[in-house]
């Protein structure tokens, strides 16, 4: 049987769910706190939360390629 026909299992279904999920919601927090920041002018946190959406979007860019390649069957060396 083909590896790429085969459903998914449970536990891949939420690794892959984890993989979304956890960058997003740190750029999610990090707009929201750094809209908060702007609001009473606390240049320091603002700060932060620039650096922290920039995480948030390498993690992001990071876990997609390993989601492809989890995907591909990790037939790339």
């Amino acid at each position: 049987m083909d590896e790429g026909t085969q459903a998914d299992s449970p536990a891949m279904r939420l690794l892959r769910l984890w993989l979304w999920a956890a960058p997003l919601a740190m750029l999610a927090l990090a707009v929201l706190f750094g809209v908060l920041a702007v609001g009473e002018e606390k240049w320091g946190l603002l700060a932060g939360m620039v650096v922290l959406a920039l995480v948030a979007l390498g993690l992001f860019v990071v876990q997609w390629r390993l989601l492809g390649r989890m995907s591909a069957g990790d037939k790339r060396p």
